[in-house]
């Protein structure tokens, strides 16, 4: 009896040690990042109606610079983009690392590390870059999400982006 009582408990603990390894997605921040994901998709698309129906009314973000827009400025950007005549773009390469998400109620707060790498081109129409630069150059960004729970809808509230200073 008493090695079943030691079994059980080994295998409770073990059980208690695996699943503290393991990270659990909640359904509210499962919408969130799909929201966010639909969000950075209509923003590369000039999509106005689904940028317009997921930024909250008040709107307000902070960019690295300390500029500070609001919706109508950003849905101003929107509009501009999807009237724009499509192209082929070379562009930059963007990637986002280190997400995450943490929900408190009606908030959620999502945190992500980006990216941005230029490539420069021997042909391109734009100014060359100086010769001290390299023929790439790397940005990096924290960026910082708020979104609120408002009339039963997820919003984005509020955006934050930080700049990493080049070591």
């Amino acid at each position: 009896m008493k090695l079943l009582m030691m079994f059980t408990l080994v295998l409770l603990a073990a059980g208690a040690i695996f699943s503290q390894g393991q990270v659990r997605v909640t359904k509210t921040e499962e919408l969130v990042r799909t929201i966010d994901g639909r969000l950075t998709a209509a923003l590369l698309k000039g999509d106005v109606a689904s940028v317009n129906a997921i930024l909250a009314d008040n709107y307000i973000e902070v960019n690295a610079q300390g500029l500070v827009r609001n919706k109508s400025d950003v849905m101003r950007t929107v509009r501009a983009q999807a009237s724009a005549p499509r192209s082929e773009s070379v562009g930059p390469e963007i990637r986002v690392d280190e997400t995450k998400l943490r929900t408190y109620g009606d908030t959620a707060i999502l945190t992500s590390l980006k990216t941005t790498r230029y490539q420069f081109m021997e042909n391109q129409a734009l100014p060359q870059p100086s010769p001290l630069s390299s023929q790439s150059d790397t940005q990096q960004e924290r960026l910082l999400k708020v979104y609120s729970k408002l009339n039963g809808h997820w919003k984005l509230v509020a955006f934050q982006t930080t700049a990493i200073a080049k070591r």
